[in-house]
């Protein structure tokens, strides 16, 4: 939201934004192009050549960084990202991962009772069928020692669920980012 703000800010202070942003929706979807204007809530996007009206309440963020990062595995977080990582919503939540040739069918179920914040890596193995068969929270890169937040995060990993692929190996390795 604050991202809309600063938006709304440079609209209105007459500031043109030459360079493209990256509007990535609350149902996980991104798009490249350039904010044209907002108004009453709604904002004018020019994505591929179009101009989309688009509710404020529909958007999860947009960064005025360069269009040409890539935008598969960005997220609000300062963690660094690896090539090929994807992300997802999981209610308020923005999820990374990475098993190689998956995507995820049933996003995570993400919540946290308390005001405790911090980053889970979650190491996980998954079945040929998408099942998440082994969860293993506070891999290299998380940034909390709670066990509160660790637990969570792993119920949040074991709800998910990847796409069936019968020709996968038995068990693939991957991970995934839960930033509380």
């Amino acid at each position: 939201m604050k991202k809309v703000v600063l938006a709304a800010f440079l609209i209105f202070s007459g500031v043109q934004l030459f360079a493209q942003q990256i509007l990535t929706m609350k149902s996980g979807e991104k798009m490249n192009g350039k904010v044209q204007s907002l108004n009453n809530g709604v904002v004018e996007f020019l994505y591929k050549g179009n101009v989309m009206k688009i509710n404020t309440s529909e958007i999860y963020s947009i960064n005025f960084a360069e269009a040409s990062m890539s935008t598969e595995g960005s997220s609000t977080s300062s963690a660094p990202r690896e090539v090929g990582e994807k992300q997802v919503m999981a209610g308020n939540y923005m999820v990374r991962y990475k098993v190689a040739d998956r995507v995820i069918d049933r996003h995570p179920k993400v919540d946290n009772l308390t005001q405790e914040k911090g980053t889970v890596v979650v190491e996980i193995s998954i079945d040929k069928y998408g099942h998440v068969i082994k969860a293993t929270p506070g891999a290299p890169g998380s940034t909390t020692n709670s066990d509160y937040l660790k637990t969570k995060a792993k119920q949040a990993a074991e709800s998910a669920m990847f796409n069936n692929v019968p020709t996968a190996p038995l068990e693939q390795k991957g991970y995934m980012v839960i930033v509380f």
